[in-house]
Protein backbone atom coordinates (compact mmCIF):
# COMPACT_ATOMS: atom_id res chain seq x y z
CA UNK A 1 0.00 0.00 0.00
CA UNK A 2 0.97 3.69 -1.54
CA UNK A 3 2.21 6.03 1.69
CA UNK A 4 -0.14 9.19 1.42
CA UNK A 5 2.42 11.95 0.00
CA UNK A 6 3.21 14.21 2.55
CA UNK A 7 1.76 17.72 3.16
CA UNK A 8 3.74 20.48 2.02
CA UNK A 9 5.23 23.15 4.10
CA UNK A 10 2.67 25.86 3.24
CA UNK A 11 -0.04 23.36 3.87
CA UNK A 12 1.60 22.53 7.00
CA UNK A 13 2.07 25.80 8.24
CA UNK A 14 -1.34 26.90 7.37
CA UNK A 15 -2.89 23.98 9.43
CA UNK A 16 -1.34 25.60 12.25
CA UNK A 17 -2.41 28.57 11.94
CA UNK A 18 -5.86 27.69 11.87
CA UNK A 19 -5.04 25.46 14.59
CA UNK A 20 -4.09 28.76 16.98
CA UNK A 21 -7.07 30.25 15.23
CA UNK A 22 -9.47 28.12 16.49
CA UNK A 23 -7.71 28.00 19.92
CA UNK A 24 -7.70 31.63 20.21
CA UNK A 25 -4.30 31.92 19.88
CA UNK A 26 -3.81 34.99 17.46
CA UNK A 27 -0.71 35.60 18.61
CA UNK A 28 0.49 32.39 17.40
CA UNK A 29 -1.68 32.57 14.11
CA UNK A 30 -0.47 35.94 13.00
CA UNK A 31 2.65 34.85 13.86
CA UNK A 32 2.79 31.36 11.48
CA UNK A 33 0.92 33.27 8.88
CA UNK A 34 3.28 36.26 8.66
CA UNK A 35 6.28 33.47 8.06
CA UNK A 36 3.98 31.58 5.94
CA UNK A 37 3.39 34.44 3.74
CA UNK A 38 6.76 35.46 3.77
CA UNK A 39 8.24 31.90 2.77
CA UNK A 40 5.63 30.88 0.56
CA UNK A 41 4.45 34.41 -1.58
CA UNK A 42 2.62 32.87 -4.01
CA UNK A 43 0.28 31.05 -2.10
CA UNK A 44 -3.40 32.38 -2.35
CA UNK A 45 -4.69 30.58 0.89
CA UNK A 46 -1.85 31.87 3.17
CA UNK A 47 -2.54 35.22 2.29
CA UNK A 48 -6.07 35.24 2.64
CA UNK A 49 -5.98 34.12 6.08
CA UNK A 50 -3.49 36.49 7.10
CA UNK A 51 -6.09 39.29 5.61
CA UNK A 52 -8.58 37.39 7.73
CA UNK A 53 -7.05 37.49 10.80
CA UNK A 54 -5.73 41.20 10.37
CA UNK A 55 -9.35 42.16 10.09
CA UNK A 56 -10.46 39.90 13.10
CA UNK A 57 -7.55 41.70 15.16
CA UNK A 58 -9.02 45.18 13.69
CA UNK A 59 -5.83 45.93 11.81
CA UNK A 60 -7.89 46.98 8.69
CA UNK A 61 -5.14 48.64 6.15
CA UNK A 62 -3.04 45.75 6.74
CA UNK A 63 -6.30 42.96 6.12
CA UNK A 64 -7.06 44.96 2.97
CA UNK A 65 -3.89 45.20 1.65
CA UNK A 66 -3.60 41.14 2.02
CA UNK A 67 -7.06 40.69 1.01
CA UNK A 68 -6.05 42.46 -2.27
CA UNK A 69 -2.74 40.35 -2.36
CA UNK A 70 -5.01 36.96 -2.21
CA UNK A 71 -6.62 38.14 -5.00
CA UNK A 72 -3.86 39.10 -6.67
CA UNK A 73 -2.72 35.57 -6.70
CA UNK A 74 -5.73 34.19 -7.37
CA UNK A 75 -8.53 36.08 -9.04
CA UNK A 76 -10.90 33.42 -8.57
CA UNK A 77 -9.98 33.48 -4.97
CA UNK A 78 -13.67 34.00 -3.75
CA UNK A 79 -14.30 34.18 -0.22
CA UNK A 80 -10.82 36.47 -0.24
CA UNK A 81 -12.82 38.55 -2.46
CA UNK A 82 -16.36 38.56 -0.95
CA UNK A 83 -13.86 39.76 2.64
CA UNK A 84 -12.67 42.26 0.97
CA UNK A 85 -15.66 43.54 -0.41
CA UNK A 86 -17.41 42.97 3.30
CA UNK A 87 -14.00 44.75 5.20
CA UNK A 88 -14.92 47.84 2.76
CA UNK A 89 -18.33 47.99 3.31
CA UNK A 90 -17.46 47.93 7.18
CA UNK A 91 -15.16 50.81 6.26
CA UNK A 92 -17.79 53.01 4.10
CA UNK A 93 -16.56 52.04 0.91
CA UNK A 94 -19.42 50.71 -0.54
CA UNK A 95 -18.66 51.80 -4.03
CA UNK A 96 -15.09 49.88 -3.71
CA UNK A 97 -16.52 46.91 -2.57
CA UNK A 98 -19.33 46.73 -5.86
CA UNK A 99 -16.37 46.86 -7.58
CA UNK A 100 -14.60 44.07 -5.72
CA UNK A 101 -17.66 41.80 -5.42
CA UNK A 102 -18.80 42.88 -9.32
CA UNK A 103 -16.79 39.27 -10.36
CA UNK A 104 -19.37 37.40 -7.68
CA UNK A 105 -22.04 37.75 -9.93
CA UNK A 106 -20.23 35.25 -12.48
CA UNK A 107 -20.63 32.82 -9.64
CA UNK A 108 -23.45 29.92 -10.58
CA UNK A 109 -27.18 31.06 -9.32
CA UNK A 110 -27.21 28.64 -6.05
CA UNK A 111 -23.85 30.11 -4.94
CA UNK A 112 -23.52 31.23 -1.41
CA UNK A 113 -21.68 34.06 -2.01
CA UNK A 114 -23.52 35.12 -4.88
CA UNK A 115 -26.45 35.61 -2.75
CA UNK A 116 -24.53 37.17 0.03
CA UNK A 117 -23.35 39.70 -2.45
CA UNK A 118 -26.56 39.92 -3.58
CA UNK A 119 -28.05 40.63 -0.12
CA UNK A 120 -25.78 43.47 -0.07
CA UNK A 121 -27.22 44.85 -3.15
CA UNK A 122 -30.73 44.62 -2.10
CA UNK A 123 -29.22 45.86 1.61
CA UNK A 124 -28.13 49.13 -0.92
CA UNK A 125 -30.94 49.68 -1.40
CA UNK A 126 -32.88 49.62 1.79
CA UNK A 127 -34.50 46.72 1.02
CA UNK A 128 -34.48 44.60 3.83
CA UNK A 129 -36.94 41.36 3.07
CA UNK A 130 -34.78 40.54 -0.47
CA UNK A 131 -32.03 40.76 1.48
CA UNK A 132 -33.17 38.53 4.04
CA UNK A 133 -34.38 35.90 1.35
CA UNK A 134 -30.96 35.83 0.23
CA UNK A 135 -29.17 35.63 3.29
CA UNK A 136 -31.50 32.57 3.56
CA UNK A 137 -30.50 31.54 0.13
CA UNK A 138 -27.36 31.33 0.75
CA UNK A 139 -27.41 29.49 4.43
CA UNK A 140 -29.82 26.67 2.71
CA UNK A 141 -27.43 26.31 -0.22
CA UNK A 142 -24.59 25.37 2.97
CA UNK A 143 -23.30 28.33 3.31
CA UNK A 144 -19.80 29.64 2.64
CA UNK A 145 -17.84 29.23 6.25
CA UNK A 146 -19.13 28.98 9.42
CA UNK A 147 -17.75 32.08 10.73
CA UNK A 148 -18.93 33.87 7.67
CA UNK A 149 -22.48 32.02 8.00
CA UNK A 150 -22.67 33.42 11.71
CA UNK A 151 -21.93 37.08 10.26
CA UNK A 152 -24.65 37.27 7.66
CA UNK A 153 -26.73 35.48 10.38
CA UNK A 154 -26.90 38.19 12.64
CA UNK A 155 -26.89 40.64 9.83
CA UNK A 156 -30.50 38.89 9.00
CA UNK A 157 -31.09 39.06 12.59
CA UNK A 158 -30.72 42.86 12.94
CA UNK A 159 -32.59 43.79 9.73
CA UNK A 160 -35.27 46.20 10.48
CA UNK A 161 -38.63 44.20 10.07
CA UNK A 162 -40.51 44.48 6.76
Amino acid sequence: MPMPAPASEATTLLQQALAAIEADDHTSALRLLKAGADEHPDDAQITYWLGAEYACLELFDAAEAALERALAIDPAHHLARFHLGLLMVTRARFEAAVGVWQALDALPDGAPLRHYKQAFDALAQDRFAPARREIDAALAAGGATADLDAQMRRLRDSLPAA
